[in-house]
Parts: structure tokens; C-alpha cells; sequence
């Protein structure tokens, strides 16, 4: 019964490479006046639509996954980092953002990547002087 399934074999080893070819793991670095960003978020914007992916700067390092999915699909990419400050609990304080605000949104931050299938790198130098 088994030699009925082998033919079926190479089949599926084709259809899942061409699944996994248009994703791609992104990751690298987020500096501020050339200092590591301590924390911040990070995010990938399709530049076509589609799911956006999210990450972690920790000092000055990030990742990206899409959902529960690490990496993101292959293709252009506008780019966003945030950093702002924690209000206490219980306290009337405003978070404040610690980025230039240019950078929070992917339309007016001026970063972009080209992510490829396998594995990306990444740097992000952002300048808090206009």
C-alpha cells in the first residue's frame, strides 16, 4: 500500500518549496543618532497590501513575525519604529514619544525594504535632527 504514495512524494516536495519561496525572515538593526534604540516597536507595511509584520527593537536589535508566523512575505515594504514612554498606572501622564514622530508612521518615515525569500538583513539609522 505504500508504493501507491511514493509517486505523490515528489509532488508535494515541489508544491511545498514553492509555498515557502515567497516568505522570507527579516531582521537587524534600529540605531538613533547612531546609538542602538533601547525598545521600540517596529513594523513592515506591504507597499501592495496584505498582512503587516511586527516586531521588538531591544537595544537596538529586531525581528519581525506576521502574527503567529515568524518572518513575512516576500515583496516592497514601507517601514515605521516608535519608541515612546510607559505612564504610571493610576497617574494622569501622557506617553511621550521618544522618536521623531516622521518615523511612527509608515507613510512619512522614509524607510523602505525590499524583503527577498530567506534570510534579510536590515539597518535603520534614524536622525532625531530634521
Amino acid at each position: 500500500m505504500r508504493a501507491r504514495f511514493l509517486p505523490l512524494v515528489p509532488l508535494l516536495t515541489l508544491a511545498l518549496a514553492g509555498c515557502a519561496g515567497d516568505w522570507g525572515s527579516a531582521s537587524g538593526t534600529v540605531t538613533l543618532d547612531g546609538a542602538p534604540l533601547k525598545e521600540a516597536a517596529i513594523s513592515f507595511v506591504p507597499a501592495d497590501g496584505g498582512a503587516t509584520a511586527y516586531g521588538q527593537v531591544k537595544d537596538g536589535a529586531f525581528s519581525l513575525s506576521t502574527g503567529q508566523k515568524d518572518g513575512l512575505k516576500a515583496g516592497k515594504y514601507r517601514v515605521a519604529v516608535s519608541a515612546s514612554t510607559v505612564p504610571a498606572m493610576g497617574t494622569k501622564e501622557v506617553a511621550k514619544l521618544l522618536t521623531p514622530k516622521k518615523y511612527a508612521s509608515p507613510e512619512t518615515s522614509g524607510l523602505e525594504a525590499d524583503v527577498k525569500s530567506g534570510s534579510n538583513s536590515f539597518k535603520f539609522d534614524l536622525n532625531s535632527k530634521p
